[in-house]
């Protein structure tokens, strides 16, 4: 079964649901990142701390743009009530940034 058939059989109920959703989410990440880019300022360095690793993930970073055009699709989709489109394009975000294999 390919994912657009499954995508198809989701109850249009719980589509709309999850679409509404996704949107809430992916606002607040493009929120969030307006947020940490006005304000981030270079972190002092500590060389005796372990830090975080800031190598590239295997799917590469998503970007600002990749989100607003995220958002975009979301809202065309809940605007023409296509919740089949919606659900699919979220799918298609978390795919990018590894939530689905």
């Amino acid at each position: 079964m390919n994912l657009l058939t499954a995508v198809e059989r989701i109850d249009a109920n719980t589509a709309r649901s999850f679409v509404h959703a996704a949107r809430h989410v992916i606002d607040a990440l493009l929120i969030e990142a307006t947020h940490v880019r006005q304000a981030q300022t270079p972190a002092p360095r500590d060389y005796n701390e372990a830090d975080m690793s800031r190598e590239t993930p295997g799917g590469g970073w998503l970007s600002h743009d990749e989100l607003r055009d995220t958002a975009r699709r979301l809202g065309e989709a809940i605007a023409a009530e296509k919740w089949t489109d919606g659900v699919l394009c979220t799918l298609q975000v978390l795919r990018l940034i590894g939530g689905l294999g």
